[in-house]
């Protein structure tokens, strides 16, 4: 079972207008799709946002697609929006690229500005190249990252490569990070088959990975 995550970037003409206010306002730090429905003719939305909601409020208010939506605020600086929208033609053709059998999209879907999306999409290798395949013309799709889904990796995913994961694994059963200190570089260089110098280079980009991963985590709560 593959997965791919993939970035894309709507061209202007046809991107949202909550998508044109982040790419002209400062007012959003993040913008997340959490859950959606869309069944039937209308579409039903449940993002989080981070920023300040006034402005965000009244661009869903001016938007003419956007049918009716509730805020609930989590405290000063973030916010969760139901929604309900008319669906945008152009979402009609990424709906129906991705509602296909033998391809999941996994959320969340997170809303970048200069039109960008970022998603994952878990599936059969031929229906995921056709997923590809179909999507439109307005959107360019970029192939980030393509491997063996393994959904313990999305709970928390900085992102490491299969060297700094040796070296990570390695560094915790040798003690390396007891508390007092147990463990040295040297018995990591050993597993690994490196020179000491080469063993603390992966551990210090693994564990910059995973702190700057951390705190893209924290900025969810």
């Amino acid at each position: 079972m593959n997965y791919l995550d993939l970035r894309l970037r709507f061209a202007p003409e046809v991107r949202h207008p909550i998508h044109q206010f982040i790419d002209a306002s400062d007012a959003v730090d993040r913008d997340v799709l959490v859950h959606g429905n869309t069944l039937g003719d209308e579409d039903t939305f449940l993002f989080y946002v981070v920023g300040d909601r006034n402005p965000y409020a009244a661009a869903l208010a001016a938007a003419e697609s956007v049918i009716d939506f509730e805020i609930t605020e989590i405290d000063d600086r973030s916010f969760y929006t139901f929604l309900k929208q008319q669906r945008p033609d152009v979402d009609e053709a990424m709906f129906a690229a991705f509602q296909r059998t033998g391809v999941i999209v996994v959320p969340p879907i997170q809303f970048l500005p200069d039109g960008v999306a970022t998603l994952t999409v878990v599936g059969e290798a031929e229906a995921l190249q056709s997923t590809l395949q179909s999507l439109p013309a307005a959107v360019d799709v970029t192939v980030e990252r393509v491997g063996d889904y393994d959904w313990r990796q999305s709970l928390f995913d900085p992102g490491l490569t299969d060297r700094q994961r040796e070296a990570v694994r390695a560094a915790v059963d040798a003690d390396y990070y007891a508390v007092p200190r147990e463990g040295s570089i040297e018995a990591v260089a050993d597993t690994l088959d490196c020179s000491t110098s080469t063993a603390a280079e992966h551990l210090r980009k693994a564990e910059a990975a995973v702190m700057a991963a951390f705190c893209r985590l924290r900025d969810y709560e």
